[in-house]
């Protein structure tokens, strides 16, 4: 998903995270990779981008997201995501018991980093409990009215957001 439709949305080669690895000679010890990027693929999309997510966003969703949020214009909108990126290592610990590390750091190509912080959207709005009473969808909302623009009507934009 990320490489596949993640390609169409840019015209450029477009870099959008920087891993880095762990050194075996050296525990503890992490190296910088080459920025991970987008080769633009057709047909090309070049219309607008929205991204919604929310503090349950995690892993893959966030990797994501950061390939789909590095084309032009490209908007997250939503809450902070769980900074829970990057590969996962399951091993055993004593009594029977399994857990999971990540092996690898995820940066953005400028350095700045997902893990533990998360990735933090363009326009944050959350539900709200009035809203939800009312069977809306804020978040949706805003990324409607993100795409058709400010002048639409909130009725419209309901509208449009309610599911069907």
């Amino acid at each position: 998903m990320v490489f596949s439709l993640g390609s169409l949305l840019v015209d450029t080669e477009t870099p959008f995270a920087r891993p880095t690895v762990g050194d075996l000679s050296n525990p503890g010890a992490f190296h910088w990779t080459n920025p991970v990027s987008l080769s633009p693929a057709q047909p090309h999309y070049s219309g607008k981008i929205v991204i919604l997510v929310d503090e349950t966003s995690k892993s893959q969703a966030e990797y994501t997201t950061m390939a789909f949020r590095a084309a032009h214009g490209a908007l997250v909108v939503g809450s902070t995501t769980a900074g829970a990126d990057g590969n996962v290592s399951p091993f055993a610990l004593p009594g029977g018991l399994r857990t999971m590390i990540s092996g690898i750091g995820v940066f953005y190509p400028d350095k700045a980093p997902t893990q533990r912080v998360g990735i933090v959207p363009n326009v944050e709005v959350k539900p709200t409990i009035a809203g939800i009473r009312a069977g809306r969808d804020e978040v949706l909302e805003e990324a409607v009215r993100q795409i058709l623009g400010r002048g639409v009507s909130p009725a419209e934009i309901e509208r449009l957001a309610k599911p069907q």
